[in-house]
């Protein structure tokens, strides 16, 4: 990718919530639903969403004229891989960086990066301590037979596509030049990560 190639996003709001008691995408964060604040952190960078639901889930209505393309899994319960199967072929671009919908502090500078770090190869994977982070990762259409591939044997961790694809990981501290609390990575995984982001835009908003 250059620096002037256009690229998608992919939100993945297919999340059940579980540990947080609800639906991710659907649940209010100061009054709006968590996919709003995430797709609106997403539309700063790309005029092309796709956000990827499962098949018996009612998203929120897209926030503005603008919206996204709406698509759903293909497989049941198969996780966030299976949203890549769903999103990919949707995009219009050559290039697409994956968002989980509970990640409403991701900054322009981190997924601009993320999407710069795939330009000669098929996926560009964050690794923050040592784990890598799929769920804000780029990915090209180019992969989508490996991660069919690894479907279809039941393997449904994303990490997992990485043997079979060209890639890139890029590190920490690559990371932190542009957001140095790695706050881009902050998601929303329990109702005191909800109160605790909530908390954060409420001080900014005030100044």
């Amino acid at each position: 990718m250059t620096s002037d190639e256009r690229f998608s996003v992919i939100l993945l709001a297919g999340g059940f919530g579980k540990r947080l008691g609800q639906d991710k995408a659907g649940v209010a964060l100061l009054g709006r639903p968590l996919l709003h604040w995430t797709a609106e952190r997403a539309r700063a960078v790309s005029d092309d969403l796709v956000v990827v639901r499962r098949p018996d889930q009612q998203l929120p209505e897209p926030p503005s004229e603008d919206g996204w393309v709406e698509c759903e899994d293909l497989r049941v319960d198969a996780g966030p891989l299976a949203g890549l199967e769903a999103g990919l072929p949707k995009i219009q671009s050559s290039l697409a960086v994956a968002i989980a919908c509970d990640m409403p502090l991701v900054q322009a500078a981190v997924i601009r990066g993320i999407a710069l770090a795939c330009a000669d190869v098929d996926v560009a994977m964050p690794v923050i301590e040592g784990t890598p982070q799929p769920l804000l990762s780029a990915y090209r259409p180019a992969a989508l037979e490996v991660i069919r591939a690894c479907l279809n044997r039941g393997e449904g961790r994303v990490r997992a596509i990485l043997a079979d694809v060209s890639h890139v990981l890029i590190d920490e501290e690559t990371l932190r030049a542009v957001d140095p609390e790695l706050e881009s990575f902050s998601n929303i995984n329990y109702p005191e990560d909800l109160e605790r982001v909530a908390a954060l835009l409420s001080a900014r908003a005030s100044g």
